[in-house]
């Protein structure tokens, strides 16, 4: 993938919405800003607010918990681009063509079902100086301008499971009503989420909190060797090579 040909293809997206200024109610940021200034004080993830009519973040958090600090008023000054800058060379075309691709099927489908998706996928961030790092960012619409255009969403970034930082990106468009993928659905590993047992489940999910196999076998009162049996059954199901990869796998499903 070409990163020069899908900028062309985002910025041409996003200029043909035409999104009015008298279509868009102010006092709906101010009901989301405070509650996600809120948000942003206690929770694990790093949030945005993105407006499509300006192009521009309405909210940012004040403290990028994976960049170990970093200038926000350049990025909200920078918009996504900020972002591209800092992104691996060789994860901004698929970024780019993800979210284009998402962005063009979201405004394509049924205005009452376009809040219904949930857009996850990974990528990895090196800002100057620092240690690269992978993160996981889900986007879903927040809110509908008055003309049922796509006006602002919510964007929530995650720190990968370590080990992740080498592995190929994955993407997925989630329908949450329906349970269904869409978009992206072609890929190899997704007839695999509907064989995984309530229990590998829930074995995935311990994992992913960094439990150890003791640990999680104490927790479900079941023995270490059946842990790891789930382990290996989960690695089998979900073709990955590790638990971390089966992890982030798992992440950008949904399913944990």
């Amino acid at each position: 993938m070409d990163a020069a040909y899908w900028m062309r293809e985002y910025e041409h997206v996003l200029g043909s919405w035409k999104i009015r200024e008298e279509d868009c109610d102010p006092a709906v940021l101010d009901y989301h800003i405070p509650l996600l200034e809120r948000l942003d004080a206690i929770d694990g993830s790093s949030i945005a607010l993105f407006d499509f009519r300006t192009r521009s973040y309405r909210f940012l958090t004040h403290s990028f918990k994976f960049l170990a600090g970093y200038d926000r008023d350049d990025a909200i000054e920078g918009g996504p681009d900020f972002f591209f800058r800092i992104m691996r060379h060789d994860h901004l075309p698929f970024v780019l063509e993800t979210v284009t691709r998402s962005l063009v099927f979201l405004q394509g489908a049924p205005p009452a079902e376009r809040k219904d998706y949930r857009l996850s996928f990974d990528f990895a961030i090196e800002p100057p100086g620092r240690k690269a790092v992978r993160l996981v960012q889900q986007i879903v619409v927040l809110e509908l301008d008055r003309r049922a255009n796509i006006w602002l969403a919510l964007i929530a970034n995650d720190l990968a499971p370590p080990g992740a930082l080498g592995a190929d990106p994955d993407r997925r468009l989630l329908n949450v009503r329906t349970g269904t993928s869409h978009l992206f659905s072609g890929h190899a590993k997704d007839s695999a989420e509907a064989d995984l047992s309530r229990r590998e489940l829930e074995v995935l999910g311990l994992v992913a909190s960094g439990m150890a196999s003791r640990d999680i076998a104490d927790r479900l009162f079941i023995s270490v060797n059946t842990v790891n049996n789930h382990r290996q059954r989960i690695l089998e199901k979900l073709d990955s090579k590790s638990s971390a990869e089966a992890v982030r796998y798992a992440m950008s499903l949904g399913l944990i």
